[in-house]
């Protein structure tokens, strides 16, 4: 029972690294994790006093790791508890297990944190105890195991002769030869038990084990047992000593690295003679490894070498697996590191069952990465069988719909416009539409307005809409926001606002809107919060960001272009990881205002016209023609507004699509649908401005304006 314990401090301990592995900082405050909470604005954070709970300042739920793996990983209801405050209803053993697995970390009768923080004297000699074992198990084992180094024992015992036979047996049946096993220091003993279990006086059973040096005192003692009894099962793989990334040495030239979670999994790899690896021994170590990178980094640095290593990602292909290589290459990416996430044992469990397998077979595996990281002709397989059955997302637009083929798919959206042209009146429609119709999530990062000012342009647009013509009926968004509906118009229009309020209320909780605009994220932040809506709600939205050039800088020492092209980079790897439409809208400087629009206007947008798979500009109908006035054409009502399809990757381009766009209520009319006697929208005739002031005419609003 006091090891379980033990083992149940541990894991309350790793909180920050299931955090990460949710994509949520522990840094700053965070959208709550209480699904019964719908925070707004971030509400949660991470108690790094005490380092075990999280805390909602919005509902009061304070939860540690178990509670966090009850609600995500199994989803278990959250009810108020005795204090009111939220509580999560769950089996323990089942959490508690879920937490290993999700972790990657074996049930062993030691906490890694004791030789750490050693918490006495006591606690410090043992641990000096426990490395010189352990560093006499790695050299007794290593000997027992070469055969140039059992030869000359002059007298070896049965038992050092049993674990000689045994290990190369065991070596074989893994497909390992003698010399990666010497290069690396492997040994076998054919009756190990824990240095660690011994010392704090227990008496485990010894159990024939490979011993795989890590570290100058660690180690992992793995069972080699064809058949291992059930209740043994969580030791079957154990760790002695500090925690190392297995064969982090490799960082030190620059060359092709394979990273799996698995020793015998790099060493498998290794064993075809055509690549190093590294193993990370758990998924959980993934900080470990960036630190072991980012010191490699460092070193070569001030040896005034050059550091430039490709890193090949093949880590399990499991939840707990997909999560980590999310969280990794997230990292790989800021550290501007090379890497490519890459299948290596296709129709196999791992590296090592591979080799096993066909070790010719897994050596052209491996040779073909080498040469192809991004195995093209296998992605184009996977690419068709995934998309025989993928239906268009339709964005609400007909003309639009009709030009992509039916909507959205897969793939890096551009929209630009000068400013004040309704590109996020634009994209938010879209966005309204997939929620409220489509029935799919859409997650929007807006960086320039506040939450609540895009919900009640939403809701602004419907008031429209619900007017059926009845323009006094609609409501622009300051009027909602300052509530003169309530107060100044009749009975209908109240009505016709509070029926929006409920239409809007149907489906806008699938309309997440991360509010960045008091701290802008960066691309890399935005692409954590997608890995984690993903992990933690097995959805995949359409992502929206909302917009490109007041994105926080990935470098605050790159020029603006690189920033850019970095970020635009980023989201395109984000809808390649999950297949799904992204979309990023673009601003145009002031060039381009009395200009068509073209490909030349996102010029000074990083690489967006080169990596985005369709390029939309929007303009005012007319631009260019020498009696044009930009000023005049925005304030007609409504304006004229064209959408041109600059480029289409999958079709046609050249398009030019027709809208009204109704600014003061948030609407994009498709003019294109329209029948041919209704295609020119009327000038509106009765005007309400943002003040909730009414017109009778367009003329009597203009002059208005005038006098302004």
């Amino acid at each position: 029972m006091a090891t379980k314990n033990k083992q149940v401090e541990q894991l309350k301990e790793m909180l920050p690294q299931y955090l990460d592995i949710l994509g949520v900082s522990t840094k700053g405050s965070f959208k709550c994790l209480n699904p019964n909470h719908i925070d707004k604005t971030p509400s949660m954070s991470f108690d790094a006093k005490d380092g075990r709970h999280v805390h909602c300042f919005g509902c009061d739920a304070t939860w540690d790791i178990f509670d966090l793996i009850a609600v995500n990983e199994l989803k278990s209801p959250v009810i108020d508890g005795p204090d009111g405050k939220p509580k999560v209803k769950y089996n323990f053993p089942e959490a508690y297990n879920k937490a290993l697995q999700v972790l990657n970390v074996d049930d062993m009768p030691m906490a890694q944190s004791e030789h750490k923080q050693p918490e006495n004297e006591r606690e410090s000699q043992l641990r000096a105890k426990v490395d010189k074992v352990n560093a006499r198990v790695v050299k007794n084992a290593s000997e027992l195991l070469s055969t140039s180094a059992f030869n000359q024992k002059k007298d070896p015992t049965p038992e050092q002769r049993q674990s000689h036979e045994l290990g190369l047996k065991y070596l074989q049946k893994r497909g390992l030869s003698l010399e990666i096993a010497e290069r690396f220091k492997v040994g076998f003993s054919s009756n190990w038990a824990s240095p660690t279990a011994i010392l704090k006086g227990h008496k485990p059973q010894g159990t024939p084990r490979l011993i795989i040096p890590t570290g100058p005192f660690s180690y992992i003692a793995r069972d080699s047992r064809d058949s291992i009894p059930e209740g043994e099962q969580s030791y079957k793989k154990m760790k002695e000593g500090p925690v190392h990334i297995f064969n982090e040495e490799a960082l030190s030239k620059n060359q092709p690295i394979f990273i799996v979670e698995g020793e015998i999994d790099a060493m498998s790899i290794m064993e075809t003679g055509k690549a190093e690896a590294i193993g990370l021994g758990s998924v959980a170590n993934i900080n470990l490894f960036m630190k072991a990178l980012y010191k490699a980094k460092n070193k070569a640095k001030a040896e005034q070498r050059d550091f430039y290593p490709t890193l090949l990602v093949a880590l399990d292909n499991d939840d707990a697996g997909n999560r980590a290589i999310n969280r990794l290459t997230t990292q790989l990416n800021r550290a501007n590191v090379t890497n490519y996430v890459v299948q290596i044992a296709r129709g196999s469990k791992d590296a090592n069952e591979a080799l096993v397998k066909d070790r010719a077979q897994f050596t052209k595996d491996i040779e073909n990465t080498l040469k192809d990281p991004d195995n093209r002709l296998q992605g184009l397989l996977d690419y068709i069988n995934r998309n025989e059955e993928v239906e268009a997302i339709p964005t609400g637009f007909s003309n639009l719909d009709k030009v992509l083929d039916g909507g959205l798919y897969e793939g890096l959206y551009g929209i630009g416009a000068i400013s004040s042209l309704g590109k996020t009146t634009f994209a938010l429609q879209i966005a309204d539409y997939i929620a409220q119709y489509d029935k799919k999530p859409v997650l929007y990062f807006a960086l320039e307005m506040g939450t609540y000012e895009l919900m009640t342009k939403s809701i602004s647009r419907i008031t429209f809409e619900n007017a059926q013509g009845e323009e006094t009926l609609a409501q622009g968004t300051r009027s909602l926001l300052k509530g003169k509906w309530k107060q100044r118009y009749n009975k209908a229009q109240y009505a016709n606002v509070m029926q929006s309020f409920k239409e809007y209320g149907d489906f806008y909780s699938d309309v997440i809107i991360h509010d960045g605009s008091e701290a802008r994220p960066t691309i890399y932040d935005i692409s954590e919060t997608v890995n984690s809506y993903v992990a933690r709600t097995g959805n995949k939205p359409v992502v929206i960001i909302d917009y490109l050039q007041i994105l926080k800088p990935t470098n605050e020492r790159g020029t603006d272009k690189a920033n850019v092209t970095t970020s635009v980079n980023e989201m395109k790897k984000i809808a390649t990881r999950y297949h799904i439409p992204v979309i990023v809208i673009s601003s145009f400087n002031r060039l381009n205002y009395n200009s068509p629009v073209s490909m030349e206007a996102f010029k000074e947008s990083g690489d967006i016209e080169y990596s985005t798979d369709v390029l939309i500009g929007l303009q005012l109908k007319g631009v260019g023609t020498n009696d044009f006035d930009v000023n005049e054409a925005k304030r007609r009502m409504p304006r004229n507004v064209e959408a041109v399809i600059l480029k289409n990757r999958n079709g046609a381009t050249g398009n030019t699509l027709q809208y009204a766009y109704y600014s003061m209520f948030n609407k994009f009319l498709d003019m294109d649908s329209m029948e041919e006697p209704e295609r020119q929208p009327q000038e509106a005739r009765t005007q309400v401005d943002d003040e909730g002031r009414v017109f009778s005419s367009t003329k009597e609003y203009r002059e208005y304006l005038d006098q302004e």
